[in-house]
C-alpha cells in the first residue's frame, strides 16, 4: 500500500511539472522548456495575446517589477506561466507563486475588463550579457471543462539587456516651431536605455505650472539617433514655453531643458471648409489679429442665408466651427466671416 501511494505521489507531481493545468496553477509550459497549455487545447490560438512589460534593461543583480498581460479568448478567467533564462523570479502578492523557479498564479483570475496582468519581480544574474524573460498564459471560460473552448498562447520572449551602466536618454536637439494654429515641437536623441517615453508639458505666459498636454512613446534602449515630433494646437497668441519629462520604465524621470516660442496671428484669415466635399459635417476656421465681433453664416447658391454659425465678440487668435449638414441637401454652398472691416466667402460642396 504504501508503495502504491508513493507511486501515485510521483506521477501527480511528474503531471504537474510537465505543464498539466490545476487550479493552483502551471509550471513547465513556456518556451524555455515546454510545449504550452496543452491540457486546455492542443493548438495555440493567436487571438489570445500574451505579452510582458518591464524594464528591457537593469543592472546586474538588479531588481525590477514586471506585468504579464492577457486577453483575448473566452476571457472569462486566465492563468499563465513566466520562466526565465538566468535571473530570478519572485511573487509581489498571493496572486501568484514560484514553482520549480518559475512563476504561476496562485487560483485562475477573472476578467472585470478585456485585460487581466500579472505582476512580478525579476531580480539579474550578476554577469553582463542578455536574459529572456519566456511566457505562456490562457484564457478560460470557467465551466470545469478545460478542453472545449479554453484558448491559450505564448508571449513574444522578452529580452533583457544586463548591463553595469545605465547610459542615459541623451537629447540632441530640442526646438518649437508655429505653423499657423499648431506648435510642431521636434526633438531628437543619440541613446536611449530604458526610456518608455516623454510627456510633453507646456506652460503659458509667465505662468510657472507646467500642465501635461501629451505623451510620445520611446525607443526603450537603443545606441542610434532617434527622432519624435509632437503637434500641439492652440487657440490665441501668446508666449509659450515647453519641455520634456523623459519617463523610464521604472518610473523615474528627468526633465529636459524649456524651449519658448512666441505667437502671433499676422493676418486675417478665412481657411476653406475640412473635408470638402463633406458628407454631414466639416470644420471651418479661421484666425483673427485682434478681437472684434465676428459673424460666420452659411447661404444656399441662391443667396440665401440658412444658418448663423457664430455670432459674438472673439478674442484674437485662431478659431473654428463644426458644421453639420445633416437637415440639408447635397448642393453648392457657400459660407461668410465678418470680422470688423475684413469679410471674405467661401464655397463648400456638400454630397450625400
Amino acid at each position: 500500500m504504501k508503495v502504491n501511494l508513493l507511486l501515485i505521489t510521483m506521477f501527480l507531481s511528474v503531471l504537474i511539472y510537465a505543464g498539466i493545468d490545476f487550479p493552483t496553477g502551471i509550471t513547465g509550459a513556456t518556451l524555455l522548456n515546454g510545449d504550452g497549455c496543452l491540457c486546455h487545447n492542443l493548438d495555440k490560438n493567436d487571438l489570445v495575446n500574451v505579452w510582458v512589460d518591464g524594464p528591457d534593461t537593469i543592472l546586474v543583480s538588479a531588481t525590477a517589477t514586471y506585468k504579464v498581460y492577457l486577453s483575448g479568448g473566452p476571457a472569462v478567467g486566465g492563468g499563465f506561466n513566466v520562466a526565465v533564462m538566468s535571473g530570478l523570479l519572485e511573487s509581489v502578492d498571493n496572486t501568484t507563486y514560484v514553482n520549480f523557479g518559475e512563476l504561476t498564479h496562485s487560483s485562475p483570475q477573472v476578467f472585470l475588463g478585456d485585460t487581466i496582468w500579472w505582476e512580478f519581480n525579476y531580480t539579474a544574474p550578476n554577469t553582463l550579457g542578455v536574459d529572456t524573460i519566456y511566457s505562456v498564459a490562457n484564457s478560460v471560460n470557467l465551466d470545469g471543462n478545460p478542453i472545449v473552448g479554453d484558448e491559450w498562447n505564448f508571449g513574444e520572449n522578452f529580452a533583457v539587456n544586463i548591463v553595469d551602466e545605465i547610459i542615459p536618454v541623451e537629447f540632441t536637439s530640442f526646438i518649437a516651431l508655429q505653423n499657423e494654429s499648431k506648435i510642431v515641437l521636434r526633438w531628437s536623441t543619440a541613446t536611449e536605455t530604458n526610456n518608455a517615453g516623454f510627456e510633453v508639458e507646456r506652460a503659458i505666459g509667465n505662468d510657472s505650472f507646467f500642465l501635461a498636454i501629451g505623451f510620445v512613446k520611446g525607443n526603450g534602449t537603443s545606441a542610434i539617433y532617434n527622432h519624435y515630433s509632437f503637434n500641439d494646437d492652440i487657440t490665441k497668441p501668446g508666449f509659450y514655453r515647453y519641455r520634456l519629462k523623459q519617463i523610464d520604465f521604472d518610473g523615474n524621470y528627468k526633465y529636459s531643458n524649456v524651449i519658448n516660442l512666441d505667437v502671433i496671428v499676422t493676418t486675417f484669415s478665412l481657411a476653406q471648409n475640412y473635408p470638402n466635399p463633406f458628407n454631414p459635417n466639416t470644420t471651418i476656421s479661421w484666425q483673427m489679429t485682434s478681437g472684434n465681433f465676428a459673424t460666420l453664416k452659411v447661404y444656399d447658391v441662391l443667396g440665401n442665408e440658412i444658418k448663423l454659425l457664430v455670432s459674438e465678440y472673439k478674442e484674437a487668435g485662431y478659431h473654428s466651427f463644426n458644421f453639420d449638414a445633416s437637415e440639408y441637401g447635397s448642393g453648392v454652398y457657400f459660407y461668410s466671416l465678418q470680422a470688423g472691416s475684413y469679410s471674405e466667402i467661401k464655397k463648400m460642396n456638400l454630397i450625400k
